[in-house]
């Protein structure tokens, strides 16, 4: 089966503007329990949004068997950081077996400012990408069973013709302006809605008028900048609708039907879309008497001038036609009544959340669902944040989009799993999640609560609790016990209770009492202050992790092992630098580091263990190389620890 895997990388344009955003799409099909896809290498790119998920499966009938192919399809959105030619190297996934595959990579060109202001005069069909070549397609076999229709009508005056055939002759191919034609052939975009929110889906289509026989292939659709887009499903061999206008019968071919998703507020353009072809104009030509009698003798004779003796002549013209641009006027969401941890979320949505596990230990990992389903702007929802009480952390959260409804709205639902980790064992009430979304029917935003999860934890095998401090002094004697009478130790002029030895008796225990009282108080506040307890115990918690990596190193047991090293790092960075684990990623932990002035060196050894852990965490690493991460992992929290003390 892993011979049959095809993973395949595209960008939705090859050559782009340094303002502009261009989409790239990575589709690996028949990958059997894929486990991992590495993210793309964008050192010259900014990740705008994503990585967007999907998935779809296709069943065919051969022969007597019926094959299945599946697809996944992660897609981000990227904006280049300077002008130049930039390739984007090759990603890897894994599967649960062990195998891994390579995309291809992607070359795109930036120039200065945006590809709207430099077209290509010279190409007609330049930046056309795969969407518009099947397009074409589409337009080609729509386009023959129109030519079919207009042939059978030939056929029924082909006896007319033939008798007129000396006379009715092909005209050569020629030029035609837009407006001689435009009334016969056209392309219309209609949208449903001219004034929307921001985030609020506006359903496209794009549409062929025609009321004469024509080879026309679509050269340019419009652009969508501003706009975040989801195709419907159309189906390839659907017949051509009617639809009267203005009095007159179309002939209307649906090229392409889209929701769009305004993601900036103002006027925003669909600009025109372009088609280019050949189309058949019948003309009404006037017939000379010397064509019909040899000579002209009765030229001037008004009986022979009658439109009957006129014929009917066809010719082929090249056309141009572009429909007329469409703008959108977006308005931004109000503010009133905004609050304040709004993800995003336009449409009409419902949550609900489910945890795979109440009662566990600190050695185990309980995973919480969330699903949110309705219909809108699914795909650009952010994932909503969790408030974990101290003693539980979560990693970032996997999101997986699946989008079921294409007929009228874009629906479906988005599952969010977020994996938590407890740290200490106790009773936890996990507060119900907050999901806000505006709802641009009733102009109002919606919120909707998940039900609050309780959790109980158990000291695991490996659990290690922290040893609290000694608070009981040791008081040792002050003086060795007198063997003779006081009064022989203390002079006779001196009264004991004027001497410093008498009182030091008293001091010592009111100064060992208001020490303690100030260590309790100093203990409090630390336990208070959350920040500065996580960093005290980041190097404790990281040790741990380690000690329990060693003992799986013994083991030889590779899963387990570089999911501990992975939890070392990414839990002492999140204590070390004050990050929840459900907002650390690369690219946050790399800034902060950068505000810390850590080397790039020791920078660089710890992502070389992070990916050495992401992509062999599913794969059968020898112990040699599970030694080598482990004693990397080490120096690399050792490195760190020493920066973070300077």
């Amino acid at each position: 089966m892993a011979q049959n895997v095809v993973f395949t990388a595209e960008a939705g344009a090859n050559k782009i503007g340094t303002k502009d955003q261009v989409q790239i799409q990575y589709t690996i099909r028949d990958a059997q329990n894929l486990q991992s896809v590495s993210r793309p290498a964008t050192s010259d790119f900014a990740i705008v949004q994503g990585p967007f998920q999907s998935s779809s499966t296709n069943m065919s009938i051969s022969g007597n068997h019926m094959v299945q192919s599946q697809a996944i399809t992660v897609t981000y959105v990227i904006q280049p950081k300077q002008q130049g030619t930039f390739t984007i190297p090759p990603i890897t996934a894994k599967d649960a077996a062990g195998h891994t595959y390579q995309s291809n990579s992607i070359t795109i060109q930036v120039i200065p400012g945006t590809v709207q202001q430099r077209p290509n005069r010279n190409d007609p069909f330049g930046g056309q990408d795969d969407d518009l070549m099947a397009m074409m397609q589409h337009m080609q076999q729509m386009q023959q069973q129109q030519m079919q229709a207009m042939q059978q009508m030939q056929q029924q005056r082909r006896p007319q013709q033939q008798q007129q055939q000396p006379q009715q002759q092909q005209q050569p191919e020629a030029e035609v302006n837009d407006n001689e034609i435009k009334k016969d052939l056209f392309i219309r975009v209609v949208v449903d809605k001219s004034k929307v929110h921001v985030g609020e889906q506006i359903t496209t289509s794009y549409k062929l008028y025609s009321r004469i026989p024509m080879q026309v292939g679509i050269s340019k659709l419009p652009s969508l900048n501003g706009f975040w887009t989801q195709d419907f499903d159309i189906p390839k061999q659907a017949k051509p609708t009617e639809e009267i206008l203005d009095g007159k019968k179309y002939q209307v071919f649906l090229l392409k039907k889209s929701a769009l998703f305004p993601q900036q507020a103002g006027t925003l353009e669909l600009d025109a879309a372009e088609a280019k072809g050949v189309a058949r104009i019948v003309q009404q030509v006037k017939r000379k008497m010397s064509d019909i009698y040899g000579g002209s003798l009765m030229m001037n004779d008004p009986f022979f001038n009658n439109s009957f003796f006129n014929t009917m002549a066809y010719k082929d013209v090249k056309v141009n036609i572009k429909s007329e641009p469409v703008k959108i006027t977006v308005t931004a969401l109000p503010d009133k009544n905004k609050p304040a941890d709004y993800g995003g979320a336009v449409g009409s949505f419902t949550i609900n959340n489910k945890i795979d596990k109440q009662d566990l230990t600190t050695d185990d990992v309980a995973t919480l669902t969330l699903n949110i389903t309705g219909s809108g702007n699914l795909k650009l929802i952010e994932a909503p944040k969790m408030d974990l009480p101290n003693g539980l952390t979560t990693y970032d959260p996997v999101i997986t989009d699946t989008v079921t409804g294409r007929s009228t709205t874009i629906s479906g639902s988005k599952i969010i799993k977020y994996v938590i980790t407890p740290q200490t064992p106790g009773e936890y009430d996990i507060p119900g999640i907050n999901f806000t979304c505006f709802n641009p029917q009733t102009g109002a935003y919606v919120t909707e609560h998940t039900q609050p999860i309780k959790l109980h934890v158990k000291p695991g095998k490996h659990y290690a609790p922290a040893q609290a401090g000694n608070n009981n002094l040791a008081l040792k004697d002050i003086h060795d016990i007198a063997r003779q009478p006081l009064l022989k130790i203390i002079p006779q002029s001196s009264p004991l209770m004027f001497t410093g030895t008498y009182w030091s008796m008293y001091a010592f225990p009111l100064l060992t009492f208001i020490g303690l009282i100030a260590w309790k108080k100093k203990d409090e506040e630390l336990s208070k202050d959350t920040v500065l307890l996580r960093r005290k115990r980041a190097n404790k918690i990281a040790l741990q992790r380690l000690a329990l990596a060693k003992k799986y190193l013994q083991q030889n047991s590779a899963g387990p092992f570089y999911e501990e090293i992975s939890k070392a790092i990414w839990l002492y960075l999140s204590d070390k630098l004050n990050i929840p684990l459900s907002s650390l990623s690369h690219d946050t932990a790399k800034e902060a580091l950068l505000l810390k002035n850590v080397p790039v060196t020791v920078q660089k050894s710890m992502d070389n263990v992070i990916w050495e852990c992401e992509t062999s965490l599913y794969a059968s690493g020898g112990s040699k190389q599970m030694a080598h991460t482990y004693e990397e992992a080490i120096k690399v929290i050792s490195d760190l620890e020493d920066v973070f003390k300077s």
